[in-house]
């Protein structure tokens, strides 16, 4: 006896998943460069404000080297990178277009990881999946509005330093272990069942 297919059971899921990754993502940039890290004598901008512009917010581009950093323990920091990079400030040379190539790279793995979580059969790969578009759409939205994706968390030991993230990297970081602890242990997640 076949064993039905759950194709499809949790794209629904995924996708409340995603929006719920580019929220935080989004909000905890926001809290960070407005409440903690904004030079004195600049206005605060509001969380809305932040989540609906699409056009550039020209403060955080012309202070974009200015913003104040935060010690909080011996091993973090809160600190203000802007990476023209992709994660973790790999590739961060900047070039006239190299935003729009990033943009487009994460646009392409998006779709296809979206298609991949359309026919996921398994929680797990499903879960990481839609960690993983969140995060890429999160740092598109920073790109398309700032040239450049904010991070800000700084863990050190001493003076070596992990290269600065945040929330959306954390989640594709997470997503990426997730699928290749599923592919090790149990398969990709797409596979038939007949």
């Amino acid at each position: 006896m076949a064993v039905p297919s759950r194709r499809g059971t949790y794209f629904l899921p995924g996708l409340v998943l995603i929006f719920g990754v580019i929220a935080s993502d989004q909000y905890t940039k926001w809290l960070i460069l407005n409440k903690f890290l904004r030079p004195h004598g600049v206005a605060a901008v509001t969380f809305w404000r932040w989540l609906v512009t699409v056009k550039k917010i020209g403060i955080f581009i012309i202070l974009r080297h200015h913003f104040n950093h935060l010690t909080l323990t011996p091993f973090l920091n809160i600190v203000m990178v802007w990476n023209q990079g992709i994660s973790f400030g790999m590739f961060d040379k900047h070039t006239e277009h190299m935003a729009l190539v990033w943009i487009g790279l994460a646009l392409l793995v998006s779709v296809l990881l979206l298609m991949g979580l359309a026919f996921a059969k398994r929680a797990d790969a499903a879960t990481a999946m839609s960690l993983m578009i969140g995060g890429a759409l999160g740092n598109v939205i920073d790109r398309v509005r700032f040239d450049a994706v904010a991070d800000f968390l700084d863990f050190h030991v001493g003076h070596h330093h992990w290269p600065a993230f945040n929330v959306a990297d954390s989640c594709i970081v997470i997503g990426a272990g997730i699928l290749m602890l599923g592919s090790l242990f149990g398969g990709d997640g797409t596979e038939g069942t007949t």
